[in-house]
């Protein structure tokens, strides 16, 4: 019994201390003494100024490891390449802002230009006209229109040109019918066109025409043989043109006072055929419309009111009578391509009919009839096509 009683006092004193032990053992985890700790992230901590290398330092500041040189110089290279790019995006953004600014300003300013009343488009510049052109030909006026021009049209613009050489070779169809034989015949040669324009002002100039045949004949009457005859067509002109507008695209119209010298001569001993001449004053009028920079259509005619006609004795006196009158109609189409204004290649188109009237008796019997006629007439018609070059200066 004392045995169990001592046993059981054991026990007990064995649990108090247990328990003692315990509590003193939470108290020192609740205080923190005990806390596990927990496996701190590396992180990088520059190096300070004293420090020779930069190192990597955990997150109580432990130093971990020193950088390598090769690291280092790639983060700083990284680092510069960066801050280049900012550097470069930044200038850009700069630019961009300023071209936007600077075209805000000029249109602004376009218009107020265009908004004011003094503002004036290039297209209603308007060149000086042919009255004050003329005038300055006779005064000091010349040299400001020359400055005009120089200053205000293209130096490629045909106007700029004071001399320009035409050289065309002309295929040509002549067809003259009548009622008298020694009046009706036909002929198919080819020709060569000489033309020379000189301007002496941009607006106002002269002109001179020659073409003359090449082996060219008629058939006689009767259609048995043909005539040797010679053809020479010349014309002079003074020239006046206005251009609706000062680009090299503007179209153009001018008008020409024209003196004309026909010839066809045949030899001096035939006895088939006449010799011919018609000469007299007329007007011109063509129009240049450019379809692009580097070609224009050009469209014209001439009107001849009244003609002097004769007929020259040959080998046989024929008269068809007293002439009475005679005119002549031209119409003419064409183009120009411009290489530049000095250098064109030109084409055309051309028709020409006279018709000559005549009053009284023929002096000779018409060989296909017998009869003499009266008031004989003629319808003299060319057709010609011609393709050239135009030299310009």
């Amino acid at each position: 019994m004392k045995s169990s009683l001592s046993f059981f006092i054991v026990v007990g004193l064995l649990t108090v201390s247990f328990q003692t032990h315990a509590q003193t053992s939470l108290e020192g985890f609740s205080s923190g003494r005990y806390e596990v700790r927990k496996s701190a992230k590396k992180v990088r901590r520059p190096a300070s100024e004293g420090e020779a290398t930069p190192m990597v330092t955990d997150g109580d500041g432990v130093k971990v490891r020193t950088l390598k040189a090769s690291e280092l110089e790639a983060e700083e290279k990284a680092r510069k390449e960066a801050e280049l790019a900012k550097i470069e995006a930044e200038k850009k953004e700069a630019e961009k802002k300023a071209l936007e600014a600077k075209a805000e300003q000029e249109a602004a300013k376009a218009k107020t230009e265009t908004s004011s009343p003094g503002a004036t488009a290039a297209s209603d510049v308007q060149e000086p006209g042919i009255s004050e052109q003329a005038e300055s030909l006779f005064s000091s006026k010349a040299e400001k229109i020359y400055d005009f021009y120089r200053e205000t049209i293209h130096p490629d613009d045909i106007r700029n040109n004071r001399v320009e050489l035409d050289v065309m070779p002309v295929v040509a169809y002549n067809d003259s019918q009548s009622n008298y034989s020694y009046r009706d015949y036909q002929s198919f040669f080819n020709a060569l066109k000489f033309k020379t324009n000189v301007w002496l002002t941009p607006l106002i100039g002269v002109s001179g025409q020659i073409m003359f045949s090449f082996a060219a004949d008629v058939d006689a009457v009767g259609g048995s043989s043909r005539v040797p005859a010679k053809y020479e067509f010349v014309d002079l002109g003074v020239n006046f043109r206005k251009f609706f507008g000062v680009s090299r695209k503007s179209s153009s119209v001018e008008f020409s006072i024209l003196l004309s010298d026909n010839k066809m001569n045949v030899p001096s001993d035939n006895t088939s055929r006449a010799r011919l001449k018609s000469q007299g004053f007329g007007v011109g009028l063509k129009a240049r419309i450019p379809s692009s920079q580097n070609y224009s259509w050009v469209v014209g005619g001439s009107f001849f009111p009244r003609l002097q006609h004769t007929e020259t004795e040959t080998g046989a006196a024929i008269n068809s009578g007293s002439s009475e009158e005679s005119i002549r109609i031209g119409l003419d189409l064409g183009g120009e391509w411009k290489f530049t204004r000095e250098s064109q290649m030109i084409w055309n188109l051309g028709l020409s009919a006279e018709r000559n009237v005549f009053d009284g008796n023929a002096n000779l019997p018409d060989p296909s009839t017998g009869t003499t006629p009266s008031n004989v007439s003629v319808t003299n018609s060319l057709y010609m096509f011609s393709l050239g070059y135009r030299w310009g200066h």
